[in-house]
Order: structure tokens, then sequence, then C-alpha cells
């Protein structure tokens, strides 16, 4: 009842129903705010920190290279390097290691 009085009283002051987050459902992640803290945190430089956002977000590495217009050779180097900082071995691991 005292949710469905909260919706009530945001609706009124202009907020709309798919903007209210329901704390029973998961919320996506910010990944922007979890590459920039990282890039903090692992002293990563910019261009890692574009790198690491796109691994977040699925990208392969030839996807990475076309859409930062470098050579995916030179991608491959800034994920060695990622790796590295971050102290992980594998994509997989990234996910655990931003959100830690």
């Amino acid at each position: 009842m005292k949710r469905e009085a909260e919706r009530l009283q945001l609706a009124k002051s202009g907020y709309a129903d798919s903007q209210l987050a329901d704390p029973e459902v998961p919320q996506e992640p910010d990944i922007e705010a979890l590459c920039a803290k990282a890039a903090r945190t692992y002293d990563l430089t910019r261009r890692e920190e574009d790198v690491l956002r796109l691994l977040v977000e699925g990208r392969t590495a030839p996807q990475i290279a076309e859409e930062l217009v470098v050579s995916p050779n030179t991608v491959k180097t800034h994920v060695r390097n990622l790796y590295r900082k971050l102290g992980i071995n594998r994509r997989a691991d990234l996910a655990c290691r931003l959100e830690s």
C-alpha cells in the first residue's frame, strides 16, 4: 500500500510510472559509471577505458577496432594491458572485477 502511495505522489509530481524503480527487480548496471570507477581505481588510460566499456557491452575486438578506428592489433594490446592492470586473465572475469 505504501509503495502505491509513493507511485501516486510521484505521478502527481510528473514522473512516469516507468521511471520508478521497483526494488524487487534487478536494475541494469550503469556501465559508464562502472568503467569510470575502474579507470580511476586501476589507473587506466582514456583509450583503455573506452575499450573496457565496449568489452563490457559485449563487443568483439574487430567491432571495437572499427568503432575506435584503430587496428585489431591495437585493440588486442589495450585488452592485454587492461587484463594486466585489472589482474584478470579472461573476459568472463571483467564483470566480477568491475562490481568489486
